[in-house]
């Protein structure tokens, strides 16, 4: 600009005359004011476009080493740059001893990471769960354990199985109680064949300690006592037994006899009652009771058992008489008179009971 305004002032100052000044003030104007240079937006779109798809290669080769030179500061998901494949963070199913989470497994190298794609392990011994999602991280794993629990347990058990045989072929030891019982019982039988029926004794006696529900020791405990006249221990052998099996019609009829014998006829009243739903088809058993009725004066209730004692064995003369005599104390003639005859008619009765329903038929 300078420069044009001087060539101006020298041009100026040389004009031969003032027409012509005039002439040429005329036609000579003053230049507009210089414009500002603009720059072309193309090129340097082009230019920045280039340098973008530069910087974009750059950043995709150098793994963002270039953003913290242009002052962009970046921190990447550790997830996405340490693991290319999808990663699972928790597992899908819950493991039985979770691991806590500074025992963690750290990020794999890069070159492990075809190793760790595979997984290639062998299956544990023990059964685990089944883990559905095929993405879930390995975990450590040692496959030795397993077999080494499993290879002592072979060994234990081999020992036990080697050690078993020699111990019990060296000291054999009867199982049960009930074998025990057996073994005094099968002694008790040789020592009385030779004629020690004291030996007998105490061996039926460890039986029934062994096993109180020993039913042929206890019997033939029974029938050494009844033998010898002990009848306080026989009651008292008798009573245990039926306080175990309550089941056994023939010691509940024998302890009652005993009781009756000793004119505790309430006692053996209660035994057979005790031990009456058992009874119920023994026409013996049934006419005992109606017997002790008789005796305790309650003959409508003896009339009841020797009607079942009658129907279950209707050829025994007997319990028809025993049933005539009952109807005839509760009241009832003709009933007692009609079960009088059949009892003669039975042709089962002794002498004296023949002649006792007789009498009574008269």
């Amino acid at each position: 600009m300078s420069l044009i305004n001087d060539m101006l002032r020298n041009l100026e100052a040389k004009r031969p005359d003032d027409l012509a000044r005039q002439n040429l003030q005329s036609e000579i104007r003053s230049l507009p004011p210089a414009a500002t240079p603009r720059l072309r937006l193309g090129p340097v779109l082009a230019l920045s476009s280039l340098l973008a798809l530069a910087l974009g290669g750059a950043v995709l080769h150098l793994d963002s080493q270039l953003l913290p030179l242009l002052g962009i500061v970046e921190t990447p998901p550790p997830a996405v740059a340490a693991v290319p494949a999808p990663v699972v963070l928790q597992p899908a199913v819950p493991v039985l001893t979770p691991t806590p989470p500074e025992l963690q497994p750290a990020p794999v190298a890069d070159d492990l990471k075809l190793a760790q794609g595979l997984s290639v392990l062998p299956m544990p011994a023990a059964p685990v769960l089944p883990v559905p999602d095929p993405v879930a991280p390995p975990r450590e794993v040692k496959p030795e354990a397993p077999p080494a629990k499993s290879e002592t347990a072979a060994i234990k058990v081999a020992a036990t199985t080697y050690a078993g045989p020699v111990s019990i072929e060296k000291s054999p030891v009867l199982a049960t109680p009930r074998d025990r019982a057996d073994a005094e019982y099968r002694k008790a039988e040789t020592t009385q064949a030779t004629g020690r029926s004291g030996e007998a004794t105490e061996a039926l006696r460890a039986a029934l300690k062994h096993d109180a529900g020993h039913v042929p020791a206890r019997q033939a405990l029974l029938r050494q006592l009844l033998d010898q006249r002990r009848f306080e221990e026989a009651m008292s052998m008798l009573q245990e037994g039926l306080d175990l099996q309550p089941m056994q019609t023939g010691w509940a009829m024998s302890l009652a006899r005993l009781q009756l014998e000793r004119g505790d006829v309430t006692a053996a009243d209660r035994t057979l009652g005790r031990s009456q739903d058992y009874g119920e088809t023994n026409a013996d058993y049934a006419a005992f009771q109606g017997h002790l009725k008789t005796r305790l004066g309650a003959h409508r209730l003896a009339v009841a058992h020797y009607q079942r004692a009658a129907r279950l064995s209707p050829g025994e003369g007997r319990w028809w008489l025993g049933l005539g005599l009952a109807q005839e104390a509760d009241g009832k003639a003709a009933e007692s008179k009609e079960a009088l005859r059949r009892a003669l008619a039975s042709a089962t009765l002794s002498g004296e009971l023949t002649a006792v329903a007789e009498q009574h038929l008269r």
